[in-house]
């Protein structure tokens, strides 16, 4: 009967580990995970417990593309996106609507990262393998690498869109980073060759915002403990320096003709126009906003008036911030900001230090990206805020974990 008991159990430490291969698993699976997850719980003997706070928090954004599909004209479009981030609802309701005051060990957390390294290495080398035998490709000067990037996004099987690829590359060096700091790796090195390989396939692929990101956040992460990470602190400063000098996508912007013309080769150029686009547009409908379903409508309306460059592409906002505010209006707009703030303030009261690191970095990513419109992006975000918040709450059990 023990047994039988804590096989149930174990059964979602499982689930959560299957996460951790989230870099390989296939576009078309990505939300394989979550439905893995839903039922582990469901069939474990973790006492069932609702907490609505939190669970309205975090679920608050379903809520409010909820609300907003009552008046956006293109419904169907609006049902599409409501199922795309049904995860925004779904992975709160495990954490705080079933299993709101039980914690997972340490233990659980530091496989989970060990995993997640090594799965994102796994992508790297099998990312690199086609650039290396690619021979169709002509690389320019000044390491053009989009046609890296167009290798990553049109591999087999697991081929990922660039920003999305970037962050699970950055998220494991995040992870990388919290193991060396706290002593949590025996086979040091290994996971040093691992973290390597995909800060060379991140440098390569180039996403500026997640970089950036990354790069911002580490370093506050770091700076406490300056004296124990003035090794990693210092290559960090290295690595900016040489953005600036040898990378174009990174040089582009300072570019001063980006921002006086649309130039269709530079992305920081087509950006000033998208959000150019999009302030307009949100100052058409500021208080609710459009709708679920006609955001991209009402950007296309703007760009068939400013650049044929962006209707042809119909680009997004590029702005996970504006992307809510011409969907829900400010009324969505502020609710987003005090479920980010209720999230960071709950990470400081606890001390939970990667969490902020986390935090600051998504939020990063938000001003450049609109991360949480794709699968690949949402399903990670909103699992890692729950289940990294789930970690060695006082007054709760926990599920115990085989040692590594």
């Amino acid at each position: 009967m023990v047994n039988k008991i804590f096989k149930r159990e174990n059964l979602v430490n499982n689930a959560i580990l299957f996460f951790a291969i989230f870099p390989l698993i296939p576009n078309n699976t990505k939300g394989l995970p979550v439905i893995l997850l839903f039922l582990a719980v469901l069939l474990s003997n973790i006492k069932k417990h609702i907490n609505w706070k939190w669970l309205l928090i975090n679920s608050s954004l379903f809520l409010t593309y909820l609300i907003s599909l009552s008046y956006t004209e293109n419904f169907n479009i609006g049902l599409k996106k409501l199922e795309t981030g049904l995860s925004i609802l779904i992975i709160p309701i495990i954490f705080f609507g079933l299993i709101a005051q039980h914690s997972f060990n340490k233990t659980l957390k530091t496989k989970f990262f060990k995993f997640f390294i090594f799965s994102s290495f796994c992508f790297s080398a099998y990312s690199l393998f086609f650039i290396v035998t690619d021979t169709t490709t002509n690389y320019y000067s000044d390491w053009y690498t989009d046609k890296f990037r167009v290798i990553v996004t049109e591999m087999p099987f697991i081929g990922q869109h660039p920003i999305y690829a970037s962050i699970f590359l950055s998220i494991s060096v995040i992870f990388f980073v919290e193991l060396i700091k706290n002593n949590s790796i025996k086979t040091k090195y290994v996971y040093i060759l691992f973290t390597s390989v995909n800060v060379l396939l991140l440098l390569m692929i180039m996403s500026k915002g997640v970089v950036l990101g990354l790069l911002l956040s580490v370093f506050i992460g770091l700076l406490k403990n300056f004296r124990k990470s003035k090794f990693i602190i210092i290559s960090l400063i290295c690595v900016v320096i040489s953005l600036l000098v040898f990378n174009r996508r990174v040089k582009e912007i300072f570019k001063a003709e980006m921002y006086s013309e649309i130039n269709e080769n530079f992305s920081t150029s087509i950006r000033v126009g998208i959000y150019k686009c999009a302030i307009k547009v949100i100052g058409e409908e500021f208080i609710l906003g459009y709708g679920i379903g006609d955001s991209q409508r009402a950007l296309n309306l703007c760009y068939s008036n400013y650049s044929n460059v962006l209707l042809k592409n119909r680009y997004n906002s590029h702005n996970q911030y504006l992307d809510i505010f011409i969907k829900t209006g400010f009324f969505g707009f502020f609710i987003f900001l005090y479920f980010l703030y209720m999230n960071f303030s709950k990470a400081c009261k606890n001390e939970n230090k990667l969490m902020i690191i986390l935090l600051i970095f998504y939020c990063v990513l938000f001003l450049t990206e609109n991360i949480l419109v794709r699968q690949s992006g949402v399903i990670l975000f909103f699992f890692l805020l729950s289940f990294l918040s789930s970690i060695n709450k006082t007054n709760s059990t926990q599920i115990k974990t085989n040692g590594d």
